[in-house]
């Protein structure tokens, strides 16, 4: 950018033609000519002249602007660069006000921007000059609202020191109402930002996102909520908190900390703040509480579990209440429910956690609370404990259920009926199948999903007859079977290597115009290899193909994924066997996804020995150098879990191997890297090792966030 024009076509050629000329210069340079195989480089004089005509063309439809305004705004910017380059900010934000002024004659000019260098540098100046005055009395009201109208303009341009400044000096002026003026006048700003390029242009999701957010908004938004605890309006701040959809990280506020300690007690209502506000993000989004929970579902991290679920509580009944149980106790203050999936993720961490103690306290609080709990938590807790395969305190719960007058529903049959098949009680399990027919009338998605349990848990105990009874059932008066219901005969047939049998349900398959999935053809190609049919790839293609299903690099990686988490050498070795089918074909050549499938699935539990293993990752890792293809962070990201998840007692070797190997190769780990290396360490009880990829860690020089924070908090409490 220049900083003086001489008329005004220069000045429109200068600010909105070179970018484009930039451009258009790069599509013409000799690479670019000669992929063109129709355009010769004797061309490009006549190119140049066409392109010379172009901009003449435009520079002669545009407006023309008057003389005195162009330099009386090449008279205010060279006066202004004068004023930064002598650090006189009260000069420079004159002579700002004098091209704000210019500028509103001609709004849609863009050659009358403030150059982007000029407004950083100046930015800089206005945030020094107010953090390190002890005042600013002696300047006019004038003065002051230029300060505050650039400060404002260049934080919509993410450059946020000057209203940071200008706001923290609010607040120690005992000013909060001004510090939330300003902030209010930013949002307003934003949103008007946000506005005008939401007309012209249509962002995705995660463009947007970017486009918007940047580290320094977390300043002023800190900024506001100081503001608002010092007024006691826990409300108002919650409100600009999840409104600002950001995530404070540990290192933001211990710098807010330090800056406020000149007053401890405004420090610890701040620090309080914080934390009820990062609760009620989570619960305001319950999906994500839910993820988040389950993802603490372990004995070793029972104790951050628990105290996420004291925080809730406290929210609910505590001296100052912000959450509510559910929706009937929302309030004027209580803005913020607790749904029954968030109760209900607690009710099943807790157990898999082994705090059966917790799990009870919880309904304890509920009764509390006035909540009687429904249906679909009765049936969660009869779920959890089928998973564990604990059909004695299923039984236990469902007696209770009907104790408490819950009448259950096709769900709850469903979980109580796997739960007995599961523990080897066929009898009880018919029995509970034969009640639900006499309330129920079996039809619809719920009642299939019943009959399919049934169907699951009869030939598990290999009681074929009955299966196949209850099946001619299904195809006569329904429910009507669908892909899962045959796919459990397959599997059934798969482990008796009956081909006979497979082949019979492929076909009635056809008959009743049902097309196979992922868990169809991976179970078919196991057993096929499993019998010696080196064919049975191009067996599985023609299946495919004859029940219309286009093999392709998706499908083909979802069967290697399925093959690889029936954790057996048969199914590692057909994974392998269609992995060498796709590579033959440049269509369904395998991608990331489809290595990282088995890479994953070998840390996958202690099915496979560690020198097996070794020997198929080189294979593996050697196959993707083939064919050009990296490791990307997502990949690494999914090998560090599956590593630490594997009960092998050594697998968390893998996951360091894997950190080291990212540092090697220059890829980046991030906060989350680090929070599933920690998270999976602490799980293992490998505290030590912990403490040593902590140090490792800071030496790399990454700042934690606040949700990592608190896992080095509490590794450092286990080691001390």
């Amino acid at each position: 950018m220049l900083k003086y024009v001489s008329n005004q076509n220069t000045l429109i050629l200068l600010d909105s033609l070179v970018p484009s000329l930039v451009c258009r210069a790069r599509a013409f340079s000799k690479p670019a000519l000669k992929r063109n195989s129709g355009l010769k480089l004797e061309d490009a004089p006549i190119i140049h002249s066409k392109i010379r005509d172009q901009i003449m063309a435009q520079a002669h439809t545009r407006r023309k602007i008057p003389t005195s305004i162009i330099d009386s705004r090449n008279t205010s910017l060279a006066q202004l660069q004068k004023a930064v380059e002598s650090r006189d900010v009260p000069a420079a934000l004159k002579h700002w006000q004098d091209l704000v002024g210019q500028k509103a004659t001609i709004p849609d000019e863009k050659g009358f921007e403030l150059p982007e260098s000029i407004e950083r540098t100046l930015n800089h100046l206005v945030a020094t000059h107010f953090l390190r005055e002890r005042t600013t009395n002696s300047w006019s009201e004038d003065l002051k609202a230029f300060a505050e109208n650039f400060a404002l303009q260049a934080a919509t341009h993410n450059s946020t020191d000057a209203l940071h400044a200008l706001m923290w000096k609010n607040l120690e002026c005992n000013d909060p109402q001004a510090t939330l003026d300003l902030y209010q006048k930013f949002c307003e700003m934003m949103e008007d930002t946000k506005t005008q390029v939401d007309e012209g242009l249509a962002f995705t999701d995660e463009e947007t996102s970017e486009q918007y957010f940047h580290p320094g908004r977390i300043s002023i938004l800190l900024d506001a909520i100081t503001a608002h605890a010092m007024n006691d309006s826990f409300r108002s701040a919650l409100d600009i908190y999840l409104a600002a959809n950001i995530r404070v990280r540990g290192f933001r506020r211990t710098k807010l900390f330090q800056d406020l300690k000149y007053n401890v007690d405004l420090q610890q209502k701040v620090a309080k703040y914080l934390d009820r506000l990062e609760i009620a993000a989570l619960v305001y989004k319950p999906p994500s509480l839910s993820r988040h929970i389950m993802n603490l579902s372990h004995p070793r991290s029972a104790r951050i579990l628990e105290k996420l679920y004291n925080d809730i509580v406290d929210g609910i009944n505590g001296p100052e209440a912000y959450l509510a149980a559910d929706e009937s106790g929302l309030s004027t203050t209580s803005t913020l429910a607790m749904t029954e999936i968030g109760w209900t993720s607690f009710q099943t961490a807790f157990i898999r956690s082994e705090r059966t103690d917790l799990a009870a306290q919880m309904w304890d609080d509920l009764a509390r609370c006035g909540i009687r709990p429904g249906v679909s938590m009765w049936t969660a807790l009869l779920d959890t404990h089928a998973d564990l395969r604990d059909s004695r305190q299923a039984m236990h719960t469902w007696n209770m259920m009907l104790r408490q007058d819950i009448k259950p529903d096709e769900l709850s049959y469903r979980a109580i009926i796997a739960a007995l098949f599961d523990d080897n009680k066929t009898e009880d399990a018919l029995k509970r199948f034969k009640e639900y027919k006499k309330f129920f009338n079996g039809v619809g998605p719920p009642a299939l999903t019943v009959y399919n349990t049934v169907l699951r848990g009869l030939l598990r105990l290999n009681l074929i007859t009955e299966a196949n009874s209850l099946m001619m059932t299904m195809l006569s008066a329904g429910p009507t079977p669908d892909v899962i219901s045959f796919n459990t005969f397959l599997a059934f047939y798969g482990r008796q290597n009956d081909f006979k049998g497979l082949a019979s349900i492929v076909t009635r398959m056809s008959d009743a115009k049902i097309t196979g999935d992922v868990v169809t053809f991976s179970t078919i190609l196991s057993a096929l290899l499993q019998a010696g049919r080196n064919d049975a790839p191009n067996i599985i293609i023609s299946l495919m193909q004859n029940q219309g299903v286009q093999p392709n690099v998706a499908t083909y990686t979802a069967i290697i994924d399925h093959l690889m988490r029936q954790q057996t050498e048969a199914s590692l070795k057909a994974a392998l066997k269609l992995l060498d089918k796709m590579e033959q074909t440049e269509n369904t050549r395998p991608n990331e996804v489809t290595y990282t499938s088995i890479l994953s699935g070998l840390h996958r539990g202690q099915w496979v020995s560690r020198q097996r293993a070794e020997e198929v990752r080189r294979e593996v890792v050697s196959r993707m150098r083939r064919f050009g293809i990296a490791f990307r962070l997502p990949t690494y990201h999914i090998l560090i879990r599956a590593a630490l998840e594997s009960p092998d007692p050594k697998g968390y070797l893998d996951a360091l191997a894997l950190i080291q190997e990212m540092e090697n190769q220059g890829v980046p780990r991030i906060n989350t890297t680090w929070y599933i290396l920690f998270a999976g360490l602490m799980r293992l009880g490998l505290w030590d090792v912990a403490r040593e990829m902590q140090s490792r860690m800071y030496i790399s020089g990454h700042v934690p966030t606040t949700s990592l924070v608190k896992l080095i908090d509490e590794i450092r409490r286990r080691t001390s």
